[in-house]
């Protein structure tokens, strides 16, 4: 369908004319089409955040890993590295080597 069809010839050249020119009418028009574009991204930008809120109301986080398993903590336990006199006596006093004041 084209544009006659929809409006008679002297709408159209009344709309240019009240407009101010073809010129002025084609920056209505950019005008017009940023408006429309900048609605469709606010949109879409308040959907992202209404995602996010929903996210954020979870009652718990959603584990990011599987819990480590018995074979994997005995692995981890026994390729730890034997602790020396020093650290013994430290864990046996129950202080941390940053704490120690002598």
């Amino acid at each position: 369908m084209n544009l006659q069809e929809k409006a008679p010839k002297e709408e159209i050249e009344r709309l240019i004319l009240q407009a101010g020119g073809v010129k002025t009418l084609i920056g209505c028009l950019h005008g017009i089409s940023d408006m429309h574009i900048a609605k469709k991204e606010s949109k879409e930008s308040a959907k992202a955040v209404n995602l996010e809120a929903k996210a954020a109301k979870r009652p718990c986080p959603i584990p990011d890993g599987l819990p480590k398993t018995r074979e994997e903590l005995e692995e981890e336990e026994n390729a730890r590295m034997t602790d020396s006199p020093y650290t013994k006596l430290l864990r046996a006093r129950g202080t941390h080597p940053d704490m120690v004041l002598d």
